[in-house]
């Protein structure tokens, strides 16, 4: 790319970082005197793409992807992070199949024209190929993305938050809104459906609560949380059983039990729905999101434009939920809660726990 163009791309890009950034007609936090701090910080740091200085490449391609979608996406962001934090140029093979950008497409960044392909390299510093022999003069390293899903940054705390908030407000910078289609072909979805399913409307000023409910297939889920609660001091099953009163105790000193609670449930324990729906606090203001009418994009968008978050900090989707409110200025995130010697639930750990690797672990 021309330098001078290389320049109005950079400038282009920082103006769209000062700018307040909504989304679904719902105003973030991005683009906020509170978001400049790490703005000036990151901006400087990451104007110049990893590699530029290296033969290294970091390979992306086939569809061979690890786990589920929120694996997935972890996957992506730490194929981000590890490219930069080792100077390598960091690769993405062009195919219908690619895992990487089948993910990323069906949600964010759709193909709409012919500059989708300099778009997506400019938004990710990454490079995208259309053959092996494209990458003559590189070194190229073929990493399984279950060593994608596994990497665990070197970087302190604040630098990795600050690193990985920005993909993440890059992504939704470029959420989907029916327009376009996937890389393998195919309309997208809208990502704020889900809100127009559940308010109408209204669902612009509407002030709500998101609840993301995951069970993690049963026994392997009590197992999952007993080891965050080690971590992290966390309660073991209050987070996976959602009582009623584990959801008073966050959202009545907010003064959030007079608006809509949404629930967003695997489905997998109908009891936690049944609870919720006895309760005489909770049932007048309770929304449960149908598996007819939600999907992934439409349920992430749903909970990360809420006002309050709880979530189940065990799940790689309530992990991206939490790390993406952050990422665009929202408070009032509640995962990691306990309960206190006079039986009081209280939270154990802060907002940035979601990130530390120490507790998330390979989930970070």
């Amino acid at each position: 790319m021309h330098e001078s163009r290389k320049l109005a791309t950079a400038q282009q890009q920082f103006q769209e970082d000062m700018d307040t950034l909504s989304i679904c007609g719902r105003n973030t936090k991005t683009g906020t005197p509170q978001d400049l701090a790490l703005l000036r910080l990151f901006n400087n740091q990451d104007s110049t793409c990893p590699g530029t200085s290296s033969n290294n490449l970091l390979l992306i391609s086939g569809n061979g992807a690890y786990d589920r979608t929120g694996n997935n996406i972890i996957e992506f962001l730490h194929a981000l992070q590890l490219a930069r934090d080792n100077n390598f140029v960091l690769g993405i093979m062009l195919r219908y199949n690619t895992w990487v950008l089948k993910v990323i497409t069906e949600m964010w960044m759709p193909v709409q024209g012919d500059g989708w392909e300099e778009h997506f390299e400019e938004a990710f510093c990454v490079k995208i190929f259309h053959s092996r022999d494209e990458m003559k003069g590189y070194n190229v390293f073929d990493v399984p993305t279950k060593d994608l899903f596994m990497y665990k940054s070197s970087l302190p705390l604040g630098d990795y938050i600050g690193h990985q908030a920005k993909n993440l407000q890059t992504l939704f910078r470029h959420y989907n809104n029916g327009e376009g289609s996937m890389i393998g072909g195919g309309p997208v979805q809208d990502m704020c459906s889900d809100l127009n399913a559940v308010f109408g409307r209204h669902y612009k000023e509407t002030l709500y609560s998101a609840i993301h409910q995951r069970s993690l297939e049963g026994e392997p889920g009590v197992h999952a949380m007993e080891r965050m609660s080690k971590r992290s001091g966390c309660d073991p099953t209050g987070a996976l059983r959602m009582e009623p009163d584990y959801i008073k105790s966050i959202l009545a000193p907010l003064g959030m039990l007079r608006y809509p609670i949404v629930l967003i449930s695997d489905g997998e324990d109908p009891s936690v729905i049944e609870r919720l729906k006895a309760d005489p606090d909770i049932s007048k203001v309770l929304r449960v999101v149908s598996h007819d009418k939600g999907w992934i994009g439409g349920d992430i968008t749903l909970a990360v434009l809420s006002n309050v978050f709880i979530g189940n900090p065990a799940s790689t989707f309530s992990g991206i939920m939490a790390k993406t409110r952050l990422a665009l200025g929202f408070g009032h995130n509640y995962l990691f809660r306990a309960k206190n010697q006079s039986g009081e639930w209280y939270t154990v750990c802060g907002d940035t726990c979601v990130y530390d690797k120490e507790i998330m672990g390979a989930m970070s």
